[in-house]
């Protein structure tokens, strides 16, 4: 396909709207790392063809092979995937002159894709403001059902929930903070305060409460902890995701109005209950420093949470 006398246009086209999409839809770094994925894709397919036709390799066994390393790195790495696509036009449907048209294939693809880099730029901070929150908000959600997993893990007894099991909430607290920094490379609207900016910041200090999380989580604990802790645990988690519902709700929707700060209670009941057990000597000395570190992290995860209501109530004051 040509126009006005440009080889190749519709890869051109193709690549801008496919940057456009990763950009606006996703992110400028997971863009980059798909034009990677598609100069790999013509790097392997110009090599398989120029393989197949100076050896005995069959064109069938070219496309096999390259199809095949398209698949396993649009496997293995997601954002690659344009070379499955890159690859597979150029070993099926090769041209006469296979460096020619690979060039000009290239040369379509970068002149598309500076074209929708342009166009990202221009319309990216529309969207990235609310991309931002959003992956935000699913990022606190995410932590509240591990906090609410973990506590009724211990209520009944059972392992506790690796951090690590959850990279949907990494992800999405990966995705805030790149969209957050592209609306702010390319701002629009200089005279708005947008308060999702410092509420990243803000985050910072719950998210340091996740590897306390992981490692209160290996602790080997005794059916007298969790019998004694597990209940009122329970109740300090249902307030916490209570809460972290309403931040979410604050922060994808900043007209919403921002949630009361109620873990304070729920944690001074089960400090209550560590104390009480610790006056009548019901632990002993592994239990005890078990309990302490139990105590220690979700009472900072308790006063993250309220730390952060009061910075949207602050931020709601100020708007």
């Amino acid at each position: 396909m040509t126009w006005k006398g440009y080889p190749e246009i519709a890869w051109g086209a193709f690549s801008a709207l496919f940057v456009v999409r990763a950009s606006v839809e996703g992110t400028v770094s997971e863009a980059a790392a798909r034009l990677m994925g598609a100069f790999i894709g013509v790097a392997l397919g110009v090599s398989l063809v120029l393989i197949s036709r100076s050896t005995s390799m069959s064109p069938l066994g070219s496309i096999l092979i390259g199809v095949g390393i398209g698949a396993y790195l649009s496997a293995r790495w997601n954002t690659l995937s344009y070379s499955l696509v890159t690859v597979t036009i150029l070993t099926v449907a090769p041209d006469n002159d296979i460096l020619s048209g690979a060039y000009n294939k290239s040369l379509a693809i970068v002149i598309g894709s500076l074209s929708g880099v342009v166009a990202s730029v221009a319309v990216l901070p529309l969207s990235a403001h609310l991309s931002m929150r959003s992956n935000l908000a699913k990022s606190i959600e995410i932590y509240g059902d591990l906090l609410v997993d973990w506590a009724a893990a211990m209520n009944e007894g059972r392992l506790r929930p690796d951090v690590s099991d959850r990279p949907a909430m990494e992800h999405a607290r990966w995705r805030a903070n790149d969209m957050a920094y592209q609306s702010h490379a390319f701002p629009m609207s200089f005279w708005k305060r947008h308060t999702a900016h410092p509420l990243i910041n803000d985050l910072e200090g719950l998210w340091r409460t996740v590897p306390l999380m992981k490692r209160v989580g290996g602790l080997e604990l005794s059916d007298n902890i969790c019998q004694r802790l597990g209940p009122a645990l329970d109740q300090l988690a249902a307030a916490a995701k209570d809460q972290i519902a309403g931040l979410a709700r604050a922060v994808r929707d900043r007209d919403a109005e921002p949630p009361a700060c109620h873990t304070s209670e729920p944690f001074n009941r089960l400090n209550r209950i560590v104390e009480s057990a610790m006056r009548e000597n019901a632990f002993d000395a592994a239990e005890l420093e078990a309990v302490e570190l139990i105590r220690w992290v979700w009472h900072e995860v308790a006063l993250e949470l309220d730390r952060l209501c009061s910075c949207l109530e602050a931020a709601e004051k100020d708007a």
